[in-house]
């Protein structure tokens, strides 16, 4: 198996080869193909399994496909502290570098002044924190309502940082029709619920097995 046999571009293929990588991981191999089919996912593997990439790579390819001349945010990716928004911004920034996409991200702990500089210009990817999200949404400052996919990194954190909440709130303002990628080390209780209650047909993918996941009535 290698990242061309999973139907990414080249330009993807180009930046993660020279990114040290010459082929996927089992977890990647089982979920990219879902993601770039549109399906609902929910990733769950221990860390150092790939997940970050496993999404980055096919979301920058839906991205890429579906590149309107537009000035509306695309994609957010949720974060639960700003070292994880850094984390991702830099994965990002590492795989899309042959592509014509701007990526921006937004988190607590600084001045909004740039941010919100950065908010007036075209932004494909955005990675936030939701309470820098929500702060900046309550300002009018951003408009989710074009939102094509949203993506949980880590989630299981939202969870012990007491954000699940603030991230139940961002739900009900993104469109109904999306797709919504759920990447997790650990399945709480609480997470499996807001699946559940989120996810649309979701694929459960683990580094060994894919499935449908049986949501309950």
């Amino acid at each position: 198996m290698n990242f061309k046999n999973l139907n990414l571009i080249n330009p993807i293929i180009r930046a993660v080869t020279e990114a040290g990588f010459s082929k996927p991981t089992p977890f990647q191999a089982l979920a990219i193909p879902h993601i770039l089919s549109g399906k609902d996912i929910v990733g769950f593997a221990p860390d150092n399994s790939g997940k970050t990439a496993a999404y980055i790579m096919p979301v920058l390819q839906l991205m890429k496909k579906n590149a309107p001349d537009h000035g509306d945010i695309r994609t957010l990716i949720l974060a639960s502290t700003k070292h994880g928004a850094l984390a991702t911004e830099q994965d990002l920034n590492t795989y899309s570098k042959y592509l014509p996409l701007s990526l921006l991200s937004v988190f607590s702990g600084v001045m909004q002044t740039g941010q919100l500089s950065a908010l007036k210009k075209r932004v494909d990817v955005l990675i936030a924190t939701p309470e820098r999200l929500q702060e900046l949404a309550g300002q009018g400052r951003l408009d989710l309502s074009k939102i094509e996919i949203l993506v949980l990194d880590d989630a299981q954190t939202f969870i012990t940082a007491g954000l699940l909440k603030n991230v139940k709130e961002i739900m009900k303002t993104l469109p109904v029709k999306k797709q919504t990628l759920v990447f997790a080390s650990e399945m709480p209780a609480q997470l499996n619920l807001f699946v559940e209650m989120f996810l649309i047909n979701p694929i459960r993918v683990t580094e060994n097995s894919e499935e449908k996941v049986s949501l309950q009535a």
